[in-house]
């Protein structure tokens, strides 16, 4: 995991049907990527949010994964660890032959920060 615990920290698991789960996790400020993107107005990257709903994915299946497609990917609204310093990262997969299909969304009780659909593989 390379963003466990240095960008986020998962704070609760609830699992749904099937292979299916919400992770309530918080955004860390301290963490080193707000150095470049922005000290004074920090913004969490996007390819951090991708990388985190695929870890959280890793941790639903217990099986590491890599993205094999990105078949859609919206960044609806910045999230920012000052406006949004705690989220749900909602992933449900569906088996396929390699892996996983994905479809995951990034989200508070005021609005959706990300949806994600792509495909993940076995690494």
């Amino acid at each position: 995991m390379l963003l466990e615990n240095k960008f986020y920290k998962v704070l609760s698991e609830e699992r749904g049907e099937g292979l299916s789960a919400k992770y309530h996790v918080a955004i860390l400020p301290e963490c080193n990527v707000y150095d470049g993107h922005f000290p004074e107005d920090p913004v969490c990257p996007g390819v951090c949010n991708i990388e985190t709903i695929k870890e959280c994915a890793i941790l639903l299946c217990g099986v590491q994964l890599r993205y094999a497609a990105i078949k859609q990917c919206r960044l609806t609204t910045l999230a920012t660890p000052t406006v949004c310093p705690e989220v749900d990262v909602q992933v449900t997969l569906t088996p396929t032959d390699d892996g996983f299909s994905v479809q995951a969304s990034i989200a508070d009780d005021k609005q959706t920060y990300m949806t994600l659909k792509g495909l993940l593989h076995k690494a």
